[in-house]
């Protein structure tokens, strides 16, 4: 085995793995709060947008409409969150928290810099400047990938997104 194949197989090694912890740990972080993870991730994408479209929030969770507003349904029926309608556009609705919505957000907040603090923690001082520098760098590079700006339709056909 060369040193590059060696080289991708501990990264894909080591990515998959750091993937699959990191999703335990955020399911079991945050699930005991009583919302599913898609729920989390759009109380807290709404949390830092404020009010968004069904199209842009869609978009910023890179999903379907159809998808965002199953997830949604259930969000505006527990009081987390509402629709109103678009006076420029009434096909369209924005969405945004609930005041219930706001505190859940707080509290999911909580808990991810709980857990990611404690994982930094453990990370050497001299260390923890080149882990940030290193995440972004692999960050950009998955952003860059084509399949980031891309989406599958129900054909299972890529469009651009």
């Amino acid at each position: 085995m060369s040193a590059e194949e060696k080289f991708f197989n501990d990264f894909s090694l080591l990515i998959s793995q750091l993937i699959r912890k990191l999703n335990l740990l955020e399911r079991d972080e945050k699930v005991c709060l009583g919302v599913t993870i898609s729920q989390c991730y759009t109380i807290e994408t709404l949390a830092r947008k404020d009010k968004l479209s069904m199209k842009e929030l869609s978009q910023e969770m890179g999903v379907a409409v159809s998808t965002m507003t199953r997830i949604l349904d259930v969000l505006v029926r527990d009081g987390l969150a509402k629709r109103e309608n678009n006076p420029k556009d009434r096909r369209s609705v924005y969405v945004q928290l609930t005041a219930k919505g706001k505190n859940l957000a707080s509290k999911l907040k909580g808990c991810t810099e709980d857990y990611l603090r404690a994982i930094f923690e453990r990370i050497p001082n001299k260390k923890q400047e080149e882990i940030i520098e290193s995440l972004d760098i692999l960050l950009k590079a998955i952003e860059q990938h084509p399949f980031c700006s891309q989406s599958i339709d129900r054909t299972g056909e890529y469009r651009e997104g």
